[in-house]
């Protein structure tokens, strides 16, 4: 489960600049841990980058696991 990637979405302008600054305007992430509420992602390309998505009704982040 760890290490998964997840597709993200900014839906907000403060994620839509987070993911042209820091995640190079790449959809994929790194999944670092998931709890019941929210996942906690890593960029691919600066895994010093970590951020949090709720996993319902979040404001600033859509999202889909990838298989």
């Amino acid at each position: 489960m760890l290490r998964q990637k997840v597709w993200v979405k900014p839906i907000s302008d403060q994620s839509k600049l987070t993911w042209v600054q820091y995640l190079n305007s790449k959809h994929i992430v790194r999944l670092e841990h998931k709890r019941i509420d929210r996942l906690f992602c890593s960029s691919l390309d600066n895994p010093d980058f970590w951020f949090w998505i709720n996993t319902e009704n979040d404001t600033n982040w859509e999202y889909k696991y990838i298989d």
